[in-house]
């Protein structure tokens, strides 16, 4: 520590031990700062000399350590982001303005009923064009703020395996920065509480984007994946109404069309167990192995400002989140990629064909969304860089073409009829070239064998009303069929069938 008793000196450092003591909880030992030059550590750490900035600053810092909570998310601090986000009642520094209309208003009665009106008329008019079971449960009707509520838990079950590599890589990273500070920090190895301070950068990461979603999803499948409860086909109020709005679409129309989509989305989800299951799988499979670019994660911590808990957010995401991928973690973001093209195209497909001729405007309301998804927003920027959820146009463009030839030559229950299982799925490279109607193994067996059938049975029939009677081969006195050369390698000049192959066969007398 300095002896210099100047009091301005004085009075600076006692301010910045009291910060150091109060984000430590208590737990900082006396000793821990002797010899410490608090004043150069402040000016590395961008700390502020204001006692009233120093202590809101260990204010907040020691709020957002200790609602750390478990595993490698704050999912506390990212849930209240989240509401605060969708309700626009925060904006992150730095971060892009969100969208939509303001506030987060309730549905009114009157949406309420002309959703679930249109919700009813949507599945009726589905029904006869899909061979999957429509939703048992009526179009719910939320919020904003419902919608946070109701998809956290599968955004933890799509964001966790990623931010668990992440966050270990984090507090690595910060741990190592921090050790090269002239003081020994509390608790033993740092790590530990720097892969706190790295759940909460995705605390406020996830939360921001998550929020920002909620004001701008249609519904609960918009992204091509389940998102809300199981079975449970919904739609956000104030968005519907944005999307109106904002494109001119006829409103009893888009009501419609968009609950046709959610309620396409959903029944197919129901009915095939297997394909969450896939697609969360993937993006798990994508975060296996995963690797961090840990030297610009290093310049990012060095102008890390200790002094604002908001810093991490302000810390651009695209210098922190610097990705190597290796084959696996590519072939993981192909299948994915994929999987979301055939659900997204699917379901325009069944959509555009059972209302086709029932609602004006079709064709404008579809390209809205196809629009939407080509573009999305910063949120699904963020979540295809971090966590690979990502929708290439020119694969959907693809997969809905490949699904117009299913329906062409196996009809309805042919083409839903892929979804039993992944295999029958097609690849990129097939969706890339001529489309064709996948078969089992089974399938072309029975067929091979059907086609074999066939043949025998036909020329059968023929020998039986004596077609081709006068060119058709005949046995003489010694079993030799006519025509036949004993010496000649022509036909019967070999061993007969069910012989040996040495010796020539001889009918029985």
């Amino acid at each position: 520590m300095s002896q210099n008793p100047m009091p301005p000196d004085n009075s600076d450092e006692q301010n910045l031990r009291r910060f150091l003591e109060e984000v430590f909880g208590g737990q900082l030992p006396p000793e821990a700062l002797d010899g410490v030059d608090l004043s150069e550590l402040a000016r590395q750490a961008n700390l502020p000399t204001d006692p009233n900035q120093l202590r809101a600053a260990a204010a907040q810092m020691q709020h957002l350590f200790d609602a750390g909570g478990e595993g490698p998310v704050n999912w506390k601090l990212g849930h209240d982001l989240a509401r605060q986000t969708a309700s626009g009642a925060v904006q992150i520094p730095g971060a892009p303005a969100v969208a939509g209309s303001p506030g987060d208003p309730s549905p009114t009665p009157q949406q309420i009923q002309d959703l679930r009106e249109a919700g009813n008329i949507a599945a009726l008019w589905l029904d006869p064009h899909v061979a999957v079971d429509m939703p048992a449960a009526a179009l719910d009707v939320w919020s904003r703020g419902t919608w946070v509520h109701r998809t956290l838990p599968r955004w933890q079950s799509i964001t966790e395996p990623v931010a668990t590599y992440m966050s270990g890589a984090i507090g690595d990273a910060l741990a190592a920065q921090m050790q090269q500070l002239p003081m020994e920090l509390p608790g033993g190895d740092p790590r530990t509480m720097m892969e706190r301070m790295g759940g909460t950068m995705f605390g406020v990461q996830f939360g921001h984007a998550i929020g920002s979603l909620a004001r701008e999803e249609s519904g609960t499948t918009d992204l091509s994946l389940p998102l809300g409860p199981d079975g449970v086909p919904a739609l956000v109020a104030a968005n519907v109404e944005d999307l109106i709005r904002d494109n001119e679409l006829d409103p009893s129309a888009a009501r419609i069309f968009l609950a046709a989509r959610e309620i396409a989305h959903t029944a197919l989800f129901a009915a095939v167990p297997w394909l969450p299951r896939q697609l969360f799988g993937a993006i798990e499979d994508y975060a296996r192995g995963i690797t961090l670019d840990l030297d610009a994660l290093d310049e990012m911590v060095r102008g890390l400002d200790m002094s604002d808990p908001q810093a991490m957010a302000k810390a651009a995401p695209d210098g922190m989140f610097v990705f190597t991928r290796r084959e696996s973690q590519e072939r993981a973001l192909e299948e994915l990629a994929t999987t979301l093209a055939l659900v997204e195209s699917w379901v325009d497909h069944v959509v555009s064909t059972s209302l086709e001729g029932k609602l004006p405007g079709l064709d404008a309301m579809r390209e809205v969304v196809r629009r939407r998804r080509a573009s999305g927003g910063p949120a699904e920027q963020m979540l295809a860089s971090v966590v690979g959820i990502e929708l290439r146009p020119r694969r959907v463009r693809e997969a809905l073409a490949w699904w117009d030839s299913v329906l062409a030559t196996e009809g309805v229950e042919g083409r839903d009829r892929v979804w039993e299982h992944p295999d029958l799925l097609p690849t990129a490279e097939v969706l890339s070239g001529r489309p064709q109607a996948p078969r089992t193994e089974g399938e072309s067996a029975e067929a091979a064998e059907t086609a074999a059938k066939t043949d025998f049975d036909a020329e059968l029939e023929k020998l039986l009303r004596g077609e081709g009677d006068a060119d058709a081969p005949k046995e003489d006195e010694a079993g030799r069929v006519s025509g036949d050369d004993p010496g000649a390698d022509g036909p019967g000049s070999g061993p007969g069938v069910g012989d040996d192959g040495d010796t020539p066969s001889t009918p029985a007398s």
